[in-house]
């Protein structure tokens, strides 16, 4: 476990990676009213944001489900939501049914912003527990590095105008490398299925406990104070293709949980997952008849369930 985070933070000490992400969209919100109408609408509190602190959130149903998460990053007078790109229009659909009583306005800006992810030698400097979830941000020459983890990498995203030619692309086969920072963001096929405890998202800034209402803040609530739900997000590895379609199963053979996105370099695998257990209730984790192994989280998870 621990070699394995040697390698890849020696790797990354001679060589940043920087890659496009094709699949990350965004919407602009503009507007006089812009934050105190997303206050209303998402589990993180908008007193937060400004031009140098970005935040990670998410949109609920009345269920508690998460619709779409996303990082929110302030330029100017404007909140600009990354999400994954198939997710932007719903979430617009969604949030236009409430901004016709603010003075705000939708656009989907995905045409005219690129968002790269830069990996990077984790910093030796010792961060403070409140340091290491605070998503920085620094702006300059048009271009807004938001930074999302310093373990056991660093994970940091470049959002610039499509017509930046001041950011190049370099060792992009290493950038599945990302999927290690463990704050992931969900797709139009998982939404309104994911609560965002499964995600961890009570772990990572994603949720504030004190901000006041929003749509399902009160299941999302319930479940943090009061819940019996041990579903959590972990992060596993191992060697060579199997079926990520199955069920984890225990020693015993009793599904424990389900891949929720796998990436690959070479013939090592990663993958992010969604377990039904505590990790220490399971002495085996199995996937298509073959182990996978836990890796380390790169934050402490709330204890409160």
């Amino acid at each position: 476990m621990t070699s394995l985070y040697d390698i890849i933070h020696s790797t990354l000490q001679t060589q940043d990676v920087v890659m496009k992400q094709q699949d990350i969209g965004v919407l602009r919100v503009s507007g006089l009213d812009a934050k105190k109408f997303l206050q209303g609408q998402t589990t993180c509190d908008l007193n937060k944001l400004s031009q140098t602190n970005g935040l990670y959130g998410a949109i609920c149903s009345i269920k508690g489900r998460i619709i779409s998460n996303f990082y929110l990053v302030q330029r100017n007078d404007d909140v600009l939501m990354l999400m994954t790109k198939d997710l932007v229009e719903k979430t617009l659909l969604h949030l236009k049914k409430y901004a016709v009583f603010f003075k705000t306005e939708l656009i989907n800006e995905q045409d005219n912003y690129a968002v790269y992810t830069k990996l990077s030698a984790k910093s030796t400097e010792v961060l403070a527990p409140e340091q290491a979830t605070l998503f920085t941000v620094d702006q300059k020459n048009d271009i807004a590095t938001l930074t999302i983890s310093h373990e056991p990498l660093l994970v940091q995203w470049l959002i610039s105008s499509q017509d930046n030619t001041a950011i190049a692309e370099k060792n992009q086969d290493l950038a599945p490398l990302a999927i290690l920072n463990a704050r992931p963001l969900i797709n139009l096929e998982q939404s309104e299925t994911i609560l965002p405890q499964w995600l961890n998202m009570q772990s990572t800034a994603g949720i504030s406990f004190t901000k006041g209402c929003y749509t399902g803040q009160e299941i999302v609530a319930r479940m943090q104070y009061k819940g019996k739900s041990k579903k959590q997000l972990a992060l596993v590895t191992w060697q060579g293709h199997i079926d990520t379609t199955k069920d984890i199963v225990d020693e015993q053979g009793k599904s424990v949980g389900q891949v929720f996105s796998s990436t690959q370099i070479k013939d090592t695998y990663y993958a992010q997952i969604i377990l039904n257990v505590e990790p220490n209730e399971v002495e085996q984790l199995l996937l298509d008849n073959k182990e996978i192994i836990l890796l380390p989280l790169p934050y402490a998870l709330d204890s409160k369930k």
